[in-house]
């Protein structure tokens, strides 16, 4: 019986995870998977668990990957899909990683700080968990005492990179609204192997780079006239600005009321329908 159910898996679940490997920049369509709850996942598995966890996070990574901006359903889809890959298999490190580095900017910070805690266990002596902890405290939280504890966690591991103790100091010295974000993405770029991972926090990067440029040359803007540029617009047209820079992702960045910038792509792939 055991047998024949590894058997089923790897017949059904194999193809299905390699389709997905090579669709996830479709756009998703059909209806969600149904998620089971974590104890028949478990048993009807077996020790093929590792394979249902790669299973959905592949389609997590189809979801987030995809030419739309996930709805607040696949959101919540994607949050109860990680963290049943990790009841699958809590030493698999990609789940750690989208939880940590997608889940927050979907509002999920609270649900990422829990899965993260729960890595502290299972993945001892991996410098990512307790940085990603720390950071996920230090910039969405406003905790910095806290964060400060698992950033030293982090810069203490055996296996930290030589650059992470002047990334913290880094993180710790910067005021301005991006640049915490910008800090820790670039220590995360360094980090990475999958060159797909690494592309799309390049692509992050640019974008937050340019906003935090942006927010500065507002501020000088109201320092020489009194009042914030009410579109990029005009920093082009008194010379802060050469020209009105592209977003990445596709969508038009804009100034708010009190000179902080946004983007009308919420820093995701916009449609491109």
């Amino acid at each position: 019986m055991k047998q024949g159910v590894g058997v089923l898996l790897l017949v059904v679940l194999i193809p299905i995870t390699c389709w997905f490997h090579l669709n996830t920049s479709s756009t998703v369509k059909e209806a969600l998977p149904p998620l089971p709850k974590k104890e028949v996942a478990k048993l009807s598995t077996l020790e093929f668990k590792s394979l249902l966890a790669d299973y959905y996070l592949v389609k997590v990574a189809q979801i987030y990957g995809g030419k739309t901006i996930p709805t607040p359903a696949q959101v919540e889809w994607m949050t109860k899909a990680i963290a049943l890959s990790l009841e699958l298999d809590p030493y698999y490190l990609e789940p750690y990683y989208f939880a940590a580095n997608i889940l927050p900017w979907k509002g999920k910070v609270d649900r990422s700080i829990s899965l993260l805690k729960k890595g502290l266990k299972y993945r001892k002596g991996d410098w990512r968990i307790p940085f990603y902890l720390g950071f996920l405290l230090f910039y969405f939280k406003k905790e910095p005492v806290e964060g400060a504890k698992y950033l030293a966690m982090a810069t203490n591991t055996p296996e930290a990179p030589s650059y992470l103790p002047l990334l913290v100091s880094r993180l710790y010295s910067e005021k301005g609204r991006f640049s915490a974000a910008i800090i820790y993405l670039q220590g995360l770029y360094k980090s990475l192997q999958d060159p797909k991972l690494k592309e799309a926090i390049k692509k992050r990067l640019q974008a937050l780079t340019i906003m935090e440029t942006l927010e500065k040359l507002a501020r000088e803007y109201k320092e020489r006239y009194g009042l914030f540029p009410r579109t990029l617009k005009d920093l082009v047209k008194v010379g802060l600005l050469p020209r009105v820079p592209r977003d990445p992702y596709g969508g038009r960045f804009y100034f708010k009321k009190d000179g902080t910038v946004w983007t009308t792509s919420r820093l995701r792939e916009v449609s491109r329908k």
